[in-house]
């Protein structure tokens, strides 16, 4: 019981990459992607291509536990200071900034309460500005550089108490 937090990376591949040969053959496609997924799950037959608009992959990329600094921050950018565990679309550009104020607040111990301030919940964790909320940073950051080395565009973030 607790503060689970999910980073995950997101990605739709248009049924327009769907394509065959005169021999029913899946034909090479720009989005070697969507080939892949189609014949690892043997899916060319038991899609409903008249009704079929593509297929959305989710890769998970970071899970945080009681990182409640983390999960504010989310809140408050990212959610429009609603709480309730649903799953929010989070840009590169989102995940940038939190990445930099991570960089900033390790540099400066002294802005942690203003630029990363912990958020109190139910089992949400710690509130102490201590060698735990510090760690939760540099494991943002890692988690963070997964991402944005990723070719990933899209990514949301979902938490659950």
């Amino acid at each position: 019981m607790g503060l689970d937090m999910y980073l995950r990376a997101s990605e739709y591949i248009s049924r327009n990459n769907w394509g065959r040969d005169e021999d029913g053959n899946i034909l090479d496609t720009p989005n070697e992607a969507f080939k892949a997924i189609v014949e690892t799950f043997e899916l060319e037959n038991v899609i409903d291509k008249t009704g079929f608009a593509g297929i959305s992959i989710d890769v998970p990329m970071g899970y945080w536990r009681k990182s409640n600094q983390i999960h504010n921050w989310f809140v408050e950018n990212v959610q429009d200071g609603e709480d309730n565990c649903s799953a929010y679309y989070v840009s590169r550009e989102q995940l940038e900034e939190l990445k930099e104020l991570c960089i900033q607040v390790l540099a400066n111990k002294e802005l942690a309460e203003d630029l990363l301030p912990t958020g109190a919940g139910f089992f949400f964790g710690s509130t102490t500005y201590d060698e735990y909320y510090y760690g939760d940073l540099q494991e943002t950051i890692e988690i963070i550089d997964r991402c944005l080395a990723s070719k990933f565009n899209s990514f949301e973030y979902q938490s659950s108490w």
